[in-house]
């Protein structure tokens, strides 16, 4: 996070919140929950302006011994008292109500541009810039919406306030004089020239005081974020760390990343005591100053009509002086706002740098008559712009067996990332068939945590297929233990072992019945006699799909009739060429 110019600042709540509240078809309704807001706004501030009159003559009515204007005030203070309790909890239900919207809005908006054409993978590739993305989405759009809302509502409501109470004090400065050392200094408006005056100095000193608090609390969310990460990634691989022995060292890695917590939070702890101490000892001047000020005109020279107007003129002064301070009250909340900006621009920007990659990508891709996938003159380079792998003139026609081969690293995977349009970085021209079926089997397949039937038939919705052919794909890839566990809810990829995984990942492609089929080392986890029973199965009920494999092993030659091979050339990067068998 880099410090950021308040222009910058209010340029990205712009760029945040416009896509909303002037481009949303929710937009009008939001719009009039804010005038309702701003109405009540209104009458709530006119309401407490008529109570801080109302306790003038209250305090009046008793050091006047005055019962008529007593007895008058509690009729007074009923009715204006009922007003303000409306008004302030009917705005509270207002606030909230336009929060939601907007935080419901912006969530399904952040999450809809994370995830349609692969984004949250195209987003990981130039090097992963927005740390966590999970929780820009799931913390931070909800603390920037409520924030934003409730910084912008209260300033506009302290503008009114501070317009309200300027207009109280102006008048009061034309009648009280200001009485230091036996000379009146008094001048029209001299009560708002000393609020302001004093608003500017404590917003100085407090800014000086709390500026590292922004990056402070940007680096506590991240530093948060990274150990809730760590530890499900360490549930997620507990059974290999457990097989590993490795226990010990990750809990050195974790009490390391929470230990970046630890140190952050004695850092914020030290900046917000010297805060603490700097708006104490600012209060206590606060408190003393205006006593000071007009003690003199009040106790010497009886120059104040009365103690409830000089208690109405110091509660018209303490709420200018506290509304120009509005900043430097806020000055802790607006630094986590920051930081809260920071971090969810990050995943703007993110996404805007991943929509300049792929707008600027020189991969051609269209539809072709012919049901075949022709790649021709590919080049495909890492995300540093480093050549990975060229392929002149292949193609792969329908029904073929393709096994593809190479040495680890050879770009073999990212092959099939190009053709599935998840890579970007490349050019060249790649032919698709029109409206055929094609599925990925990688060798770690995924399965949403849910039922087995769930798990089987993503990414197609559960009820896709007949429960009895669910039943005899589990048969047929050899799983009949799991025909009874359809309906139950597990964690899958936690439960089934490597080669169970794989089995039921075949499972879900014979559900599938696609055109083609694409095989990333999906079998690597079998024995090679599992492995030749399954092949030999798919070639059998599969002679019309085109399947292309990734392998290693030599045995799985002899199920396919042509091989792509990935050789290293001179230049470091490599060439499929084709192996017919």
């Amino acid at each position: 996070m880099k410090k950021q110019k308040f222009s910058v600042v209010v340029a990205r709540i712009w760029k945040m919140t416009t896509p909303y509240w002037l481009r949303s078809d929710e937009a009008l309704g939001s719009f009039g929950l804010l005038i309702i807001n701003l109405a009540m706004t209104f009458f709530s501030n006119s309401a407490m302006l008529r109570y801080n009159l109302w306790w003038r003559d209250w305090q009046n009515a008793f050091t006047n011994m005055n019962a008529h204007l007593w007895q008058q005030q509690i009729y007074v203070f009923l009715l204006f008292g009922a007003s303000m309790l409306f008004s302030s909890t009917f705005n509270i239900y207002i606030s909230s109500w336009i929060s939601v919207r907007w935080n419901r809005w912006m969530t399904a908006r952040y999450l809809k541009l994370w995830m349609e054409n692969s984004n949250h993978y195209k987003m990981q590739l130039s090097g992963n810039e927005t740390d966590n993305p999970d929780q820009r989405i799931s913390e931070d759009i909800a603390l920037f919406t409520t924030n934003t809302w409730t910084f912008a509502f209260g300033f506009v409501t302290n503008i009114i306030q501070l317009v309200t109470y300027i207009t109280v004090l102006w008048e009061l400065s034309l009648s009280i004089p200001l009485i230091l050392g036996g000379r009146d200094w008094s001048f029209p408006g001299y009560f708002i020239v000393l609020s302001i005056l004093w608003a500017a100095i404590t917003t100085i000193v407090t800014h000086i005081i709390g500026k590292p608090m922004t990056r402070l609390t940007y680096n506590q969310q991240m530093y948060n974020a990274n150990y809730r990460f760590a530890l499900v990634r360490f549930r997620e691989q507990s059974e290999q760390i457990a097989l590993l022995r490795g226990e010990d060292v990750e809990h050195s890695r974790l009490m390391v990343t929470y230990g970046d917590m630890v140190v952050n939070q004695f850092r914020t702890m030290a900046r917000t005591l010297k805060m603490g101490l700097t708006a104490g000892v600012l209060q206590y001047v606060d408190a003393m100053m205006f006593t000071l000020l007009l003690g003199p005109a009040f106790f010497f020279y009886n120059a104040i009509p009365g103690y409830g107007t000089f208690n109405l003129i110091a509660t018209a002064f303490q709420n200018v002086v506290t509304g120009f301070k509005w900043f430097n009250t806020n000055y802790a909340l607006l630094a986590a706002y920051v930081a809260v900006i920071d971090r969810l621009y990050a995943f703007n920007d993110n996404y805007d740098k991943t929509m300049e990659v792929i707008r600027t990508s020189e991969l051609k891709f269209k539809e072709g008559d012919k049901d075949e996938v022709h790649i021709e003159n590919l080049d495909v380079y890492l995300p540093t712009g480093k050549l990975q792998i060229v392929a002149k003139d292949v193609t792969l026609k329908r029904g073929e067996k393709v096994l593809i081969k190479g040495r680890t690293g050879a770009g073999k995977t990212t092959l099939f990332r190009v053709l599935a349009q998840i890579w970007p970085y490349g050019k060249g021209n790649i032919t698709l068939p029109k409206n055929k079926r094609v599925i990925v089997l990688p060798q770690n397949p995924y399965f949403p945590i849910g039922t087995l039937v769930e798990a089987v038939s993503y990414p197609e919705p559960p009820d896709t297929y007949k429960r009895e052919d669910i039943k005899q794909a589990f048969i047929d890839v050899g799983m009949p233990g799991l025909v009874d566990r359809l309906d139950e809810i597990g964690h899958w990829n936690m439960m089934l072992s490597g080669g169970e995984q794989q089995r039921v990942g075949i499972a879900r492609a014979m559900l599938y019945n696609p055109d083609y089929l694409f095989f990333d080392e999906a079998t690597a986890s079998m024995d090679e006699p599992s492995e030749e029973e399954l092949y030999s199965m798919l070639l059998e009920r599969m002679k019309d799909t085109t399947i292309i494999s990734i392998g290693h092993r030599s045995s799985l030659e002899k199920f396919h009739k042509r091989i792509l091979y990935a050789e290293k050339v001179p230049a470091g990067n490599y060439e499929f060429q084709d192996r017919t068998q």
